[in-house]
């Protein structure tokens, strides 16, 4: 597999073209703003000290989401920046996915709204052609051919912290502005090597040693990983697996966008960009009522006929 390669002084063509081409590239030397040479610690602190965040604190470098090895904890602005940039000697992880204001949990990150007070820090890029009209229909009734944000997510992370191996249903731009960052990544047809439950993968350290006696499958894998520095940023295609390691205090923010084409099956519960595509889901449900049915049947026949559906489904695959 090819890999992944860096570019700079973009146009919206050659974006358009790279993001055609479904595989992950790095963007340098892109004019995202001030954001770039202000935002630190001290500057985010004096600017948002007044305002509360909830953060995943943990005691472990890297954060399992299947076994929530992590709580999450409202803290003061500030002094979760202070804490996440300058830990003292009882080191705990800090780690900031921001997220809307709504208690139901139905409101989507959007650094606009929700950080008023450094937004104008942040420009958005001209090559990735973002729609700002906030009166724009952006669901198909538009002949608007512009890109329409998803989500803008704010995210700070204490040193050496590893967020889980995910997928998501939109495509993201990941913009480093703070500190240098490890991003690993596999394509989508790795999915029968990544032990996936829900989104999610269950290996969570993917630098254990040893890490093929627990999970045999993963030596098929193909892993790429990329090194981030400040002011890099990297585009990842939907339903790409990824994990990030913050190698310093670390602040990024990442852009979400839709396919437009999709529009019908996203699921409009879904906040964060990770909940499967409508018809997926059923499919899903599907397959458990199948094994639910199948369960029924003595092993011989459950096998069978378990064998049976894997052939017309490897059928699909290969037509």
């Amino acid at each position: 597999m090819a890999q992944i390669q860096s570019y700079s002084n973009l146009d919206q063509g050659q974006f358009d073209k790279l993001v055609s081409q479904d595989f992950p590239f790095i963007i340098s030397d892109c004019n995202f703003g001030s954001c770039l040479q202000k935002w630190n610690a001290e500057y985010l602190s004096s600017k948002l000290n007044g305002s509360s965040v909830k953060v995943h604190v943990s005691e472990e470098p890297v954060l399992n989401f299947l076994t929530k090895n992590f709580r999450y904890e409202t803290q003061n602005f500030g002094e979760f920046l202070q804490k996440c940039a300058h830990p003292d000697g009882d080191q705990q992880y800090l780690y900031l996915r921001s997220i809307g204001v709504d208690k139901r949990g139905r409101d989507v990150a959007d650094i606009q709204k929700h950080f008023p007070q450094i937004a104008d820090d942040l420009v958005m890029p001209p090559f990735a052609n973002f729609c700002t009209d906030i009166d724009c229909e952006e669901e198909g009734t538009t002949k608007c051919t512009k890109r329409h944000l998803f989500s803008s997510v704010f995210r700070i992370s204490s040193k050496e912290l590893v967020v889980w191996t995910h997928y998501d249903m939109v495509d993201n731009i990941l913009l480093q502005v703070k500190g240098e960052k490890r991003v690993t990544l596999f394509p989508p047809s790795d999915a029968p090597f990544l032990y996936i439950r829900g989104d999610k993968s269950e290996i969570a350290d993917l630098d254990q040693e040893n890490i093929e006696a627990e999970y045999p499958l993963f030596s098929q894998a193909t892993r790429l990983d990329c090194h981030l520095g400040e002011g890099d940023a990297i585009f990842i295609p939907a339903l790409w697996f990824h994990t990030t390691k913050a190698l310093q205090f670390s602040i990024g923010v990442n852009f979400f966008w839709k396919d437009r084409q999709l529009a019908a099956f996203y699921n409009r519960t879904d906040v964060y960009g990770n909940k499967d595509l409508i018809p997926a889901a059923d499919a899903y449900s599907n397959v458990d009522k199948a094994l639910k049915h199948l369960s029924k049947l003595p092993p011989k026949y459950r096998q069978f006929y378990l064998h049976m559906i894997i052939a017309r489904l490897n059928k699909e695959l290969t037509e």
